[in-house]
């Protein structure tokens, strides 16, 4: 499930459990801010649009993460022909806001639920993969012979020296007058 909401003039595509940047908030670290959902899609392919269904059933609720400064902004103004440049840069100051829950009427969506899952399916790959290594060591092991290194590069070498073409040498005529 994922929703589009509205924060600081724009719009954003959110899910749970993702970190979004946002204008700056007032919340400090650690509050809960809470986003009125513009559109609501469910896992099994309804899409909710109506706002009066999504301001009454609907919500995006986040966590304040930290207060962080954006990338910075360079701004160079030039004039032409008057020895005008004046050069400045600017950072914006933003949120770190991790969604936290999403919910829309009793289908409710957490972070630490997902967390949970996605960690015990992770512990449950990594056991299949060592019982599969433990079954692949009781089985024997082919044994694959050795390469054997000849010592070729010293006749490729030779070889290649006496193909080689003979210097030509000049020699100067005397003129005699």
């Amino acid at each position: 499930m994922y929703a589009i909401i509205r924060t600081g003039g724009h719009q954003e595509k959110v899910s749970v459990g993702e970190q979004i940047t946002v204008d700056l908030l007032k919340q400090e670290p650690g509050e809960e801010v809470r986003f009125v959902p513009l559109m609501i899609a469910k896992d099994d392919g309804t899409i909710v649009t109506d706002h009066a269904q999504l301001t009454d059933q609907g919500a995006v609720v986040g966590k304040v993460i930290q207060h962080i400064k954006a990338d910075k902004l360079e701004v160079f103004n030039y004039r032409q022909k008057t020895g005008y440049r004046k050069h400045t840069g600017h950072r914006q100051k933003m949120t770190l806001v991790e969604i936290a829950e999403l919910r829309f009427g009793d289908v409710v969506e957490r972070a630490d639920e997902k967390r949970a899952a996605e960690e015990a399916e992770r512990t449950a790959r990594e056991l299949q993969r060592q019982a599969a290594e433990e079954d692949a060591e009781g089985a024997p092991k082919k044994v694959t012979p050795k390469k054997k290194t000849a010592a070729k590069t010293s006749t490729k070498t030779a070889a290649k020296k006496s193909a080689a073409k003979p210097k030509k040498t000049t020699t100067k005529k005397s003129s005699s007058k």
